[in-house]
């Protein structure tokens, strides 16, 4: 194994194999591969789950080439902040101002107030850096609403963009090889241990914040400082091991796991492809003609192809077809091209300096700004413009978080009704969880559909005490290992309800929950379980699915008037799914709902009152009126009763 490391004047920047400066093709290659897997996730392809890993490739070839370059410019005598500041922002600047200026342009065409003004926000905040801290604060990465967010993809530019702030001082302050490669190491360890301590309690920080990022960071500049390189047998062998470890881990890992324990692997395999950067099978594999062109506009296609593929969305269904998703990515192509060659390029700072581009680029760049700035303030102020629609359906959409309020009252939140973001203190186990001696006592067990559950059935059998353990996302199984995004408070609720609450005297567990195909075997293994303890069980079967109340489509709607007959052409029935629940269950009693909601017709609408706040879920006034219907069709009182006669 042959390692390189040098300390000495490197040669001019052109140089084949110069320790700090000089062009690598094979870097280009990796940033192509970075692209490439993350264009991927976004487009759903089925193999490319853990695409989403592509920008942890791109954190360390960042990591290495800044470090490199400055290294580089510091032993040639040329590097000062101003000049590498100025770079940066030339570099940058310029292709992310007019793509959030179009994406916000054609936001006002197709996304609805509120997403546009969320947009809005987003924009304001990204050309400032700090989009990242705005989305953390916000949602979840892979929850459905990031699809609704055009601009999502900043996030990792402004992590970057905050790197490139503080690293390029702090480099140059520390002054020796000792000192940079001791600080750069405590910095790896701080940061990594910190992302796997906070993995769960604080995933979403994990996710979206520089001080759990910098270990990818400075895992490349770790390579740059010491001039570590591979070569012979080793340096190939290194490259093969990094782009198959690559290629199989995206493939392998999905959402299903926390992004925290798959990111110190492809960290790892990352460094492995730059120290075998300049070995005969990098060259061949990430030098070629091919991965170099889309290298070299790799920045381009990262930063439009996201705000293209959500605005198509929002111009359509939000349901894409392969060829839609072809078509898509092609599309996105050559829009990165116009933006790489109009853009990107010409306002790039060169040594020539005598084109009109180059004169006024700083004018330039500062009146973009100035623009985007005014635009996305104006936009995110007024709320998304909402007198762009029919004032009937404004007032729905205007009356949306006020019905959030009310449904959030009557779903105990946080008190009852815990989240993600909550912790299991927050639970109060006596509030919701006691029993009610003069009273029938039934326990409501399940996700954010038990919720709903435990609202119609409390507003609908007053002589009934109904006892919670719900949580948002966390379905009513025994065992959970297998379900997406697991948090510590659903481990630590579903544990406390089976274990404890469940065991006391409830005359009835009901089980609700976003069922799926995939669940109806855990579903079995549960119910058996609680009919072990003696419980008697009710299951609340799949709930009809109303996709023309998403948002985006009620915003698209002419009036609120024959609304309710206009949706029953987008409600979903998952009959199929109701079946095999019925089969796989001879002997328990499942309700289905879904007709319930549907009799005879699947109203969504009352008045100018939503009866469902989302495609799924409850208004309280719809949990009333639903469970006026469920009342009508099942009286849970008598089933109760006729049970414990039994």
């Amino acid at each position: 194994m042959s390692v390189s490391i040098s300390t000495s004047v490197s040669p001019p920047v052109n140089a084949p194999g110069s320790e700090h400066g000089g062009f690598i093709p094979s870097l280009e290659g990796m940033r192509a591969l970075a692209v490439i897997l993350t264009v991927l996730f976004h487009l759903g392809v089925e193999g490319a789950g853990g695409g989403y890993l592509g920008i942890d490739l791109f954190f360390v070839i960042s990591g290495f080439i800044i470090t490199r370059n400055i290294l580089f410019d510091r032993q040639t005598g040329t590097f000062s902040l101003r000049r590498f500041y100025v770079r940066r922002v030339r570099r940058l600047v310029p292709a992310l101002l007019v793509t959030v200026l179009f994406t916000l342009f054609f936001g006002l065409v197709w996304m609805p107030p509120e997403e546009l003004g969320k947009a809005a926000r987003s924009a304001f905040f990204a050309v400032f850096s700090v989009a990242n801290f705005d989305f953390w604060l916000e949602s979840n990465y892979f929850s459905t609403e990031a699809e609704f967010k055009p601009l999502l993809n900043t996030w990792s530019l402004n992590v970057e963009e905050q790197f490139y702030l503080l690293w390029p001082a702090l480099l140059v302050w520390l002054g020796t090889t000792s000192r940079r490669v001791a600080c750069t190491t405590l910095l790896i360890a701080l940061s990594l241990g910190a992302a796997m301590a906070y993995r769960n309690s604080m995933a979403e920080a994990v996710f979206y914040l520089l001080p759990f990022r910098v270990y990818e960071l400075m895992s490349g500049a770790l390579v740059a400082i010491l001039a570590l390189r591979l070569s012979g047998f080793w340096g190939n062998f290194a490259v093969l091991v990094g782009l198959i470890g690559l290629l199989a881990t995206t493939a392998i890992v999905t959402n299903d796991y926390t992004p925290a324990l798959a990111v110190p692997v492809v960290c790892g395999l990352s460094v492995l492809l730059l120290l075998g950067r300049e070995t005969k099978v990098a060259v061949a594999l990430l030098a070629n003609k091919p991965m170099q062109w889309i290298g070299a506009r790799s920045y381009s296609i990262y930063l439009v192809h996201w705000p293209i593929f959500v605005l198509y969305k929002y111009a359509t269904d939000f349901e894409l077809s392969m060829l839609e998703r072809i078509s898509l990515s092609t599309f996105s192509v050559f829009v990165a091209m116009a933006l790489y060659e109009f853009v990107e390029k010409p306002f790039r700072m060169t040594t020539k300096g005598d084109t009109t581009i180059q004169k006024v680029a700083w004018p330039a760049i500062t009146s973009l700004l100035l623009l985007v700035t005014v635009a996305s303030i104006s936009v995110w102020q007024l709320k998304g413009l909402p007198s762009r629609l029919d004032s009937s359906i404004e007032e729905i959409v205007a009356s949306i978080d006020h019905e959030h309020a009310l449904r959030r009252h009557a779903i105990r939140w946080r008190q009852c009704n815990l989240h993600k973001n909550f912790d299991i203190g927050d639970y109060d186990i006596e509030e919701c969880a006691s029993l009610d001696p003069s009273r029938l006592n039934a326990l409501v067990i399940g996700d954010s559909m038990a919720a709903d559950t435990y609202m119609l059935l409390s507003l609908t059998y007053p002589d009934i005490h109904f006892a919670q353990v719900t949580a948002g996302a966390c379905t009513a199984l025994l065992d959970t290992t297998y379900l997406r995004q697991e948090y510590p408070a659903c481990l630590a609720l579903n544990t406390l309800r089976f274990e404890k609450i469940a065991r006391q005297d409830f005359d009835l567990v009901v089980l609700a929950s976003n069922w799926t195909k995939e669940r109806i075997s855990p579903l079995k293994e549960t119910v058996d379980y609680l009919h072990s303890l003696g419980k008697r069980v009710l299951v609340i079967g799949p709930r009809a699915i109303f996709p023309g109340l998403a948002p985006h489509n009620l915003a698209k709607q002419t009036s609120a008037e024959g609304l309710n007959t206009r949706i029953q052409e987008t409600v979903v029935r998952k009959e199929t799914l109701m079946e095999a629940m019925h089969s796989a269950l001879p002997e328990t009693e499942i309700v289905d709902i879904a007709s319930i909601q549907c009799t005879p017709q699947c109203d969504a609408l009352e008045g100018k009152r939503l009866l469902y706040l989302d495609p799924q879920h409850f208004t309280e006034l719809g949990a009333r009126r639903i469970g006026e219907r469920f009342r009508h069709i099942f009286n849970l009182t008598d089933y109760i009763q006729a049970k414990q006669v039994q």
